[in-house]
């Protein structure tokens, strides 16, 4: 236990540490001016649930908080990066369904997650920071993730996060992005359910092992409050056909 609590303290260390010193490059870069669109940080809040053995496909099953920090950069008014941290703690159990397959394998897990991700995102109509007409789009999103987790027998894995959105712009100080992603996970132990954990020579086959072939899955869905770090974007008052 000391030494899954030293790893993941090592792991938090080293995230705060990436994200700070790309903060502080946004900011930089921000600050200088050349660009007329603009980098943001900003926190993430809502809920996680997982999908694998015990879940197959139920969505929002057993939601638990999910948090996390953001940084986004604005290439043009469609396209941005995005950089985010996110932790939540997911479980499942069997007993949570009726069929007689999971009742008689009666599985559980618990898995304390920390990701971090890099994304694309496309904004299907133009955003423009403090415009009175280009304020809101819906958008997708996707690209790729690293998932510290406890893996028994296996390492970082890594994930493929993609999903859809709505940003709002009321202002150029504020963004706030309604965000729903799945994440494509390429290990079969985040539930911890392994191969051989139930054999089929058991005395009731019913007790079946997991499927190997099927890797498991996570999900985020809430809220993005970003703040502009001093890039440009349309100032306030000022009509967007003259900026």
């Amino acid at each position: 236990m000391k030494r899954k609590l030293r790893f993941f303290k090592a792991v938090v260390i080293k995230v705060c540490a990436i994200f700070a010193l790309v903060t502080v490059a946004l900011n930089v870069s921000a600050q200088k001016g050349k660009s007329k669109h603009f980098d943001e940080a900003g926190l993430f809040l809502g809920v996680g649930y997982y999908n694998g053995e015990i879940n197959p496909s139920k969505p929002f099953y057993r939601p638990k908080l999910a948090i996390g920090l953001n940084l986004r950069h604005g290439f043009n008014e469609r396209v941005a990066a995005n950089f985010q941290v996110s932790r939540c703690k997911l479980e499942g159990a069997d007993r949570d369904f009726t069929d007689e397959y999971r009742r008689k394998r009666n599985a559980h897990f618990e898995n304390e997650v920390i990701e971090l991700a890099f994304c694309g995102e496309y904004n299907f109509f133009p955003l423009e920071k403090g415009s009175p007409t280009n304020f809101v789009t819906p958008y997708v999103s996707g690209g790729l993730g690293i998932t510290v987790a406890s893996f028994p027998g296996q390492g970082l894995r890594a994930c493929i996060p993609f999903g859809v959105g709505v940003k709002i712009s009321p202002n150029n100080k504020v963004t706030i992005a309604f965000d729903w992603k799945y994440r494509k996970l390429f290990s079969d132990m985040l539930d911890q359910i392994s191969d051989d954990m139930y054999s089929l020579d058991f005395e009731d086959a019913a007790k079946q092992k997991s499927f190997g072939s099927n890797d498991d899955w996570y999900s985020f869905v809430g809220v993005i409050l970003s703040f502009n770090l001093g890039g440009g974007g349309n100032k306030a008052g000022i009509c967007p056909a003259y900026k």
